[in-house]
């Protein structure tokens, strides 16, 4: 038996996924008006707007699907609370897709999606409601709000996703109901113990990368009191409309979906690094995701976007920077990278691996990335090393111009100021050692590459 979901987007039907349940059979259909108009774009660059009937092939529709379903415990919360198993994608995207990351809606009903729903009374959540439920989290999951699972978009961490609304000059915050979505996400410290400070830690690397120029989400703090991290979502926008209020969906996708990879193998080594298997290597790598840039619209400035991005990563110590934590905006001809997101110092964790989510060359430590691992990394990814250093010493220079200074700021608590400043000194320490070691790269013989 055949299940179907439709998918719309910019008011129109935009796709029909067709699924057989019992051989997992997936396929894809572009809806004819929306491959006449000229505003269309396709899901990714792997599932095509202009294909041959029946073309797209059933693996690499259920793998864009399920890159967009969280992950971890929230999973798990989803699967239970729809009593479904965490392996049904389509169910889970059918219960989860009103509101994904990108510009589409995803819904088995095909009339209820083609006339925008009646507005629905918005949810305000009060920061003493928060609070309440920061402190119930090992009872009611975060996730689940009025019986509904509201976390629809990929990742492990808890996470709220909700309409942020300014009303004569003061924020407030809602559940997002159809027609509207959400516009930022609700990011809280850990449930456990071993990564503390973890909100101030995301915000100091995100605040950081602003400072010094690079493309990030917006962020900012709630304190209620416990802290929380507050994240504009770059793939919505808060527009007027006759009806008042209305949120523009942008469509983007991950780098796993631009490489037509499974959640699976956002990590380089997919199958983990114990001895046996150490050696396969077929998850993202800087070098597939450096492919991407051939699907960009501006392919130079991309590569440029990556190498900053990858070199950030140094600095701040982000050994957890995967397939998943870079994205691209989806335009008609081709992709643009997207603000920067998930910037965290993992190495401030010591019970936490700090095993590299993807090599430099074929360096898995960070501690170990030197000179010749920065060679290997810009001989595999196609980086001139004159670029590589050049750019190096831009980015390090800059942070050590600022570290300091945003460490300084006053939004950080009296106990979280002492972090701050180890995780500042860690920075402006890997500044340092990056124009060193891209300085040696430079250098090194093409022949041992």
């Amino acid at each position: 038996m055949k299940h179907f979901l439709y998918l719309f987007a910019l008011g129109q039907q935009v796709a029909t996924i067709a699924y057989q349940a019992k051989d997992d059979l997936w396929s894809l259909e572009y809806d004819t008006n929306w491959l006449a108009s000229p505003k269309a774009f396709p899901l990714s660059p792997t599932l095509p707007l202009f294909a041959a009937q029946n073309s797209h092939a059933s693996g690499v529709i259920k793998r864009f699907v399920e890159n967009l379903l969280p992950e971890g415990r929230a999973l798990d919360i989803s699967a239970s609370t729809y009593g479904v198993s965490k392996n049904n994608v389509f169910a889970l995207i059918q219960q989860l897709g009103v509101e994904t990351a990108g510009a589409f809606r995803f819904g088995i009903d095909s009339l209820a999606l083609t006339a925008e729903e009646q507005a629905n009374p918005k949810r305000e959540i009060t920061l003493e409601e928060l609070e309440d439920r920061l402190s119930q989290r090992d009872q009611i999951p975060f996730v689940v709000w009025d019986k509904k699972v509201r976390m629809s978009i990929a990742g492990y961490q808890d996470k709220l996703t909700v309409l942020l609304h300014q009303d004569h000059g003061k924020s407030r915050l809602f559940l997002a109901e159809p027609p509207l979505a959400s516009t930022h996400i609700l990011k809280p410290e850990p449930m456990g113990k071993n990564m503390p400070h973890l909100v101030v830690n995301e915000y100091y690397c995100m605040t950081l990368a602003k400072r010094m120029g690079f493309p990030v989400a917006e962020v900012s703090m709630l304190r209620v009191p416990r802290p929380i991290l507050l994240v504009k979502r770059f793939d919505r926008e808060l527009i007027a409309s006759p009806m008042g209020l209305a949120v523009k969906r942008l469509h983007m996708i991950d780098a796993c979906q631009a490489s037509d990879l499974p959640v699976s193998f956002k990590y380089e080594r997919n199958l983990g690094s114990n001895e046996q298997v150490r050696h396969i290597r077929d998850g993202m790598s800087f070098e597939k995701l450096f492919a991407c840039v051939d699907q960009t619209v501006d392919k130079a400035s991309a590569k440029l976007s990556l190498l900053r991005w990858a070199l950030f990563q140094f600095l701040i110590g982000n050994c957890d920077a995967h397939g998943k934590n870079f994205s691209f905006f989806v335009e008609r001809d081709g992709l643009v990278p997207a603000p920067w997101y998930d910037l965290v110092s993992v190495v401030q964790y010591p019970e936490i691996s700090h095993e590299l989510a993807m090599a430099f060359g074929d360096v898995f430590e960070l501690e170990e990335v030197k000179g010749f691992a920065l060679a290997d990394f810009a001989q595999r990814c196609a980086i001139p090393r004159t670029l590589l250093h050049r750019e190096a010493v831009k980015v390090a220079n800059s942070a050590i111009k600022h570290a300091e200074f945003v460490a300084s700021g006053d939004e950080f608590a009296e106990e979280e100021q002492a972090f701050i400043a180890k995780l500042s000194a860690f920075v402006i320490q890997q500044s340092e050692l990056l124009k060193i070691y891209t300085k040696e790269a430079s250098k090194i013989d093409s022949n041992f590459l």
